[in-house]
């Protein structure tokens, strides 16, 4: 069985899972030197014997380890003059303290005697494991600010708290190296709820999030387990940018021996299996690649294993990025283990300076498939700087003119086109969930047709029967770019101060209806039947464009530069928008088709927020607005949702507990007695 999570003490969690978890097929917790599988039947581990030379610890930890070390060296500071001191009236005092300690040790150090009566001052559950036996019971005396700042944190007014705007800027960040976060990625909007809050405690005063549930110890490491298993190494020196070889460097490789030895191409079942998910999944959402060349190419390559396109870095590249994308994606939604796709991952990734030769189109290609798969898995480099790369390349090859198309084919036209609104969709989903300005803006795009066409030289395989009832894929990524492009207008006309400023109150009104209009439609115009995809492929049921509708519609309505203030019609919008999305989450996770990606975190924590805060803002008596809107059953079905994606990413725990402590408080204030 999977070893348990071990919560005693932080510990550093290596890249990939150690070989007998993997060769056991079993979830390993990847914690250094030695895993819970192998530590618990006392065989050795192949993570001991491994050199490591990054690991993944917590924000919180490394930070609350500087602070000891500052502390530590203020203790030392003072202990060295005390003992001097000490040693000076020692010579003057001996006599007497010889008459009076009849029962003194002689074989103790002054140092020892002067510990002996030292109260303890500090203590840190995280690094007491590491002390040596020679350190275990030395105790060091505290400076008078360091006994005051220990005072504080352990009073209950000084204690840290969790906070819903803290979560949602560790969660945010998860995939990014930059702390901004701007107003629509409902930052200011936490802080909001937070304040709100208060009508949950009897005395008026900010709701306090306990670390103790039921008697039981939640596992909450630092604020919030800030650093998640989404956060691997993402940070990147200012330097770098010039040369784009930087995306292959410093990166995490595996030992030479398991590259010869693992890093092969899986068998022909399981490469078309990779293969058909990808460009079920992850290429209708972003129709990247030229699908017929590359099928073209796998085959050439499962009939041939060293022919010549071996020797191809592009092809090579596309291929292992191709596997490494469809196995990740599906593990984010199979919640399997993940170490197939970093191995793929890896070996394309040793194609990469190769192919950034064979021109822009390749070039591109090769840094929005990186896009792709950072979206599940944050092994490489940093999703934000990997998709201003890429807007910025486009927009140096022209791709968002009509102009620079002219003299090409209908079929390179349209691949360039696709490319374009590839990186302006990937642009638009990671500005607009980061509150950050975008890479390419809509003034600066000249293309005539703002849509995604169809074409059988790009798409059609000629070995796979196409459906004469369904529509093909890319009605859905037709469907979902005209869903960015409201997302635009929402962030634009609803989220800007600068524009915002210049509406009068008829024309908020109004922007506000048309925008709620383009949502309504935009849901009734969705594709049916919808294209006969993968049966785990999240777009391929009618639930997450229902869970899409109902997330941009809770953006749209809750507290924002256009209405700072709501209406009780506008909470009671508020209100249904976000139960409904976590209602469709849940659906889609219970058909087996919700991806638990980073992405899927943050939108899920949105939709609790935006409800717990229309729940809580609401005019009537609290208990009554319970019982008429239900909130409690929805908030649970978040918490299962929580749970889930706890066995990814370790802060959506925190957040599960945070949820269940005001689900509790509303539980309490239902059954109440009213006046």
């Amino acid at each position: 069985m999977p070893c348990a999570p071990r919560m005693s003490r932080i510990s550093a969690l290596a890249r990939t899972s150690c070989s007998r978890c993997h060769r056991r097929k079993k979830k390993c917790d990847r914690v250094l030197p030695t895993c819970g599988n192998c530590a618990s039947v006392h065989h050795s581990c192949s993570l001991a014997e491994e050199a490591h030379d990054t690991a993944t610890y917590p924000v919180a930890f490394v930070q609350n380890l500087e602070r000891r070390v500052r502390e530590l060296e203020v203790h030392q500071d003072v202990l060295a003059s005390f003992t001097e001191t000490h040693q000076v009236t020692q010579i003057e005092e001996g006599a007497s303290q010889l008459a009076v300690n009849t029962t003194l040790n002689f074989n103790e150090t002054p140092d020892e005697i002067l510990l002996e009566d030292v109260p303890s001052s500090f203590s840190d559950q995280h690094t007491s494991g590491h002390r040596s036996n020679g350190d275990a019971n030395i105790e060091r005396p505290p400076t008078a600010a360091a006994s005051q700042s220990v005072q504080d944190n352990q009073s209950p007014h000084h204690r840290r708290q969790d906070s819903l705007a803290q979560n949602l800027r560790d969660v945010s960040l998860a995939a990014v190296s930059e702390p901004y976060l701007g107003t629509i990625s409902g930052l200011t909007f936490a802080k909001l709820t937070q304040a709100v809050l208060r009508r949950l405690s009897p005395d008026g005063r900010d709701f306090v999030f306990n670390q103790y549930v039921d008697g039981n110890a939640v596992p909450i490491e630092g604020a919030t387990i800030l650093h998640l298993d989404l956060m691997d190494n993402v940070y990147f020196d200012s330097d770098q940018a010039i040369d784009f070889s930087f995306l292959a460097e410093g990166l995490p490789t595996l030992d030479a021996p398991t590259q010869d030895t693992m890093i092969q191409f899986p068998d022909r079942t399981e490469m078309l299996r990779l293969t058909n998910f990808y460009f079920d999944h992850s290429h209708t959402l972003y129709p990247i690649l030229h699908q017929q060349e590359v099928m073209s190419d796998i085959h050439s390559i499962m009939l041939d294993p060293d022919g010549r396109l071996t020797q191809s870095p592009p092809c090579m590249f596309r291929i292992w990025m191709v596997l490494a994308i469809g196995s990740t994606a599906h593990a984010s939604i199979t919640l399997t283990e993940e170490f197939a796709s970093r191995l793929y991952y890896e070996k394309a990734m040793t194609y990469f300076d190769a192919s950034m030769d064979y021109g822009d189109i390749v070039a591109l290609e090769a840094i929005m498939l990186q896009v792709s798969y950072s979206f599940f898995n944050q092994f490489g480099p940093n999703t934000w700087f990997l998709v201003g790369t890429a807007a910025r390349l486009a927009l140096g090859m022209g791709l968002h003119c009509d102009s620079t198309s002219q003299a090409l084919s209908r079929v390179q036209a349209i691949r360039r086109k696709r490319l374009f609104f590839s990186v302006y969709m990937m642009d638009r989903l990671v500005s607009i969930t980061l509150g950050r300005p975008f890479a390419i803006h809509e003034d600066d795009i000249d293309i005539s047709s703002f849509s995604i066409e169809a074409c059988d030289e790009l798409d059609r395989d000629p070995g796979v029967p196409q459906s004469t009832l369904c529509h093909p894929p890319m009605a859905v990524t037709e469907q979902i770019l005209r869903l960015r492009k409201i997302a635009n207008d929402i962030a634009t006309k609803v989220y800007c101060k600068r524009i915002v400023s210049r509406y009068s109150t008829t024309e908020r009104q109004q922007i506000l209806a048309a925008l709620h209009k383009d949502l309504v439609s935009w849901r009734q115009s969705v594709p049916f039947p919808l294209p006969n995809l993968h049966s785990k492929v999240p777009h391929g049921c009618t639930s997450w464009y229902d869970l899409n509708f109902y997330t941009h519609l809770t953006a749209l309505y809750r507290p924002s530069p256009l209405f700072p203030t709501l209406d009780v019609n506008r909470v009671n919008v508020l209100t249904e928008a976000a139960a409904m999305a976590i209602r469709h989450a849940n659906s889609m996770r219970l058909q087996q088709r919700l991806a638990f990606n980073w992405l899927t975190l943050l939108t899920i924590y949105n939709a609790v927020i935006a409800l717990v805060y229309s729940v809580t803002v609401q005019p009537e008596n609290l208990a009554a607005s319970l019982e008429r809107l239900r909130a409690v059953e929805d908030l649970e079905l978040a918490t299962e949702l929580f749970t889930v994606l706890g066995e990814r990413f370790p802060a959506s725990r925190t957040i599960g507990t945070m949820v269940a402590q005001i689900v509790d408080r509303y539980r309490h204030m239902s059954s109440a007695p009213t006046c």
